[in-house]
């Protein structure tokens, strides 16, 4: 079986976002899709030693700001290789909370989701959620997770990033500076 086949499925790149008590907590997401309109539903799947997962499974309830192609490096290395339970992801990007979940400034559109119903599976937890509040908030074109793959993925901007995450005393001085 070729696994590439599944690359090929067409998916976004999505920052979710959730809370620890006050505290906004975040992570990239492709695994989102839109399955009904009669209510407006969304599938989300989480890794299942996700500390983002864990916290909508508190408060059942979860944002998603659709990343565009122009997203800075930084933004997809930062919530997709640190964990939440010990760093404060939020921090270092522009962002606001609206209805006390976090959402990243530089998005191309939002959504609010109310969790429906769970399933859980061995390595990753399905989420069935209702749409409670969206906005269309730029036009500009989704990054798609064939695109992330492609070029995305293996520019030296992103190799860089992911340098710096992995140099946890010095990460927030070159965060500052990236920006």
């Amino acid at each position: 079986m070729n696994m590439d086949a599944l690359y090929k499925l067409t998916h976004g790149v999505y920052v979710l976002g959730s809370r620890d008590g006050d505290r906004p907590v975040g992570s990239v997401v492709d695994a989102v899709m839109q399955v009904a309109n009669k209510p407006w539903i969304l599938a989300l799947s989480c890794t299942n030693g996700s500390y983002t997962k864990h916290c909508i499974e508190m408060v059942r309830e979860f944002s998603l700001s659709v990343l565009g192609k122009t997203t800075e490096p930084w933004v997809i290395a930062n919530f997709g290789f640190r964990s939440s339970r010990t760093v404060d992801k939020w921090r270092s990007v522009k962002h606001y909370i609206q209805g006390g979940l976090p959402y990243l400034e530089d998005n191309i559109a939002t959504m609010h989701c109310r969790v429906m119903q769970t399933i859980t599976y061995g390595s990753n937890t399905l989420f069935l959620a209702e749409v409670v509040g969206c906005a269309d908030t730029k036009s500009g074109e989704p990054l798609t997770y064939y695109d992330y793959r492609s070029y995305f993925k293996t520019s030296a901007a992103f190799t860089a990033c992911c340098k710096i995450i992995s140099a946890p005393a010095m990460s927030m001085t070159l965060t500052l500076e990236l920006r």
